[in-house]
C-alpha cells in the first residue's frame, strides 16, 4: 500500500517525467516507450542518448497494448518501460490483467515501468489505484493540469515505493526546484 512518504510532488507531471528520466536513463541504458507519446517521454531519453524501442499502438489491435511484443523488445540494457494510462490519445486504460502481466514482466526482468497517468483522474470514473501501490517496480507520474483543469498551478507528482528511487528523485528534484511554490502546496 501507498504511503504519503512515497509521493514526490513536482512542479508539474513535464517536471516529473524528467526527473524520472535523467535520474534513471544513461547512454548504455535502453527504453521501451508505447507510441505515440507525450514528447516528454521521448525526447528526453533521446537526448540522454540512450536506445529507444518505440512500441506502437495500432487500430488493428483496438489501441491495444501487445505484451508479447512489450516483452520481445526488452533487451539485457532494457532500465526503463514508458507507458501511458489513461493513453492519450486513444484512451486505452490498462486491464487488471495487463497490470498483472506488466508485474511479472517487470519481476522477471528487473526493469522499472513508468505509467503516465496524467489523464487519470479526466476519466468519467477513475478505474484502478495509482499504478505505483502495485508493485515496487511501478512508478506513476500524476498531474493536476488535465483532470483538474488546472495547468496554470503546474503541480504533478511522482509515486513510488521504492525508498532509494524516492531519495534519488527527490535529490534531483532539490537540482531543480527546492520546494514548491506554496499555492501549488
Amino acid at each position: 500500500a501507498l504511503r504519503s512518504g512515497d509521493v514526490l510532488l513536482t512542479g508539474g507531471a513535464a517536471m516529473g517525467l524528467f526527473i524520472i528520466h535523467t535520474s534513471l536513463l544513461t547512454r548504455e541504458d535502453h527504453l521501451i516507450v508505447v507510441h505515440p507519446n507525450y514528447s516528454s517521454n521521448l525526447e528526453v531519453p533521446k537526448a540522454i542518448g540512450c536506445e529507444i524501442t518505440r512500441l506502437p499502438l495500432n487500430i488493428d489491435h483496438q489501441w491495444t497494448l501487445d505484451l508479447d511484443q512489450l516483452e520481445a523488445s526488452i533487451k539485457p540494457n532494457t532500465k526503463l518501460i514508458s507507458l501511458t494510462s489513461p493513453h492519450n490519445p486513444t484512451g486505452q486504460v490498462l486491464s487488471d490483467e495487463q497490470i498483472t502481466q506488466l508485474t511479472t514482466i517487470a519481476t522477471n526482468y528487473k526493469v522499472k515501468i513508468l505509467v503516465d497517468e496524467t489523464y487519470r483522474d479526466a476519466c468519467y470514473e477513475t478505474p484502478y489505484p495509482v499504478l505505483a501501490g502495485k508493485h515496487p517496480q511501478f512508478i506513476s507520474v500524476l498531474s493536476f493540469s488535465k483532470g483538474f483543469g488546472l495547468p496554470g498551478i503546474r503541480m504533478g507528482a511522482v509515486i513510488t515505493q521504492d525508498e532509494v528511487l524516492y531519495q534519488t528523485f527527490l535529490a534531483a528534484k532539490e537540482m531543480i526546484q527546492i520546494c514548491n511554490p506554496p499555492l501549488e502546496e
